[in-house]
């Protein structure tokens, strides 16, 4: 269940002072539709995002199914694992930095090729823009 922090007055303007009635059809073009669903949004795996602010430090929540093999208890906070992480930061991130970032995972034993081969083969990560991402950039030889 997803809630918001509307304060929508069905007789007036709403707590930023945007009404409805004020937008003509005609002006619709014109309203920045990203500025009206903030702080939703979308990530490249077109999954729901959510800013939130924390102090002074403004963060994004990605919001996803992950299944309990894509996480591990660091330091007892539950995180994805390396290999999803990947997944999920593949469309964020330029083809050069992508192929260092898993070679540095590769390197380091976070994961196999051999794991992520299986892991992109299971039906979620079928049509997943990360997983496609991956998919490219993975060398084809298990390491």
């Amino acid at each position: 269940m997803l809630t918001c922090g509307c304060q929508f007055d069905e007789d007036g303007p709403d707590a930023d002072g945007f009404d409805e009635d004020d937008v003509d059809e005609d002006d619709l073009d014109m309203v920045d539709i990203a500025a009206l669903l903030e702080p939703l949004g979308v990530d490249g795996n077109g999954m729901l995002t959510e800013t939130v602010r924390m102090g002074a430090r403004e963060l994004i929540v990605h919001h996803d199914d992950v299944p309990e093999t894509d996480t591990v208890q660091v330091a007892g906070i539950p995180c994805t694992t390396p290999l999803r992480t990947v997944i999920d930061m593949a469309p964020e991130l330029s083809t050069p930095r992508l192929m260092e970032m898993v070679a540095y995972c590769l390197d380091r034993g976070l994961f196999t090729v051999a794991d992520a081969r299986q892991r992109l083969a299971q039906p979620d990560m079928v049509g997943r823009r990360g997983a496609e991402l991956l998919r490219r950039v993975l060398p084809p030889t298990a390491t």
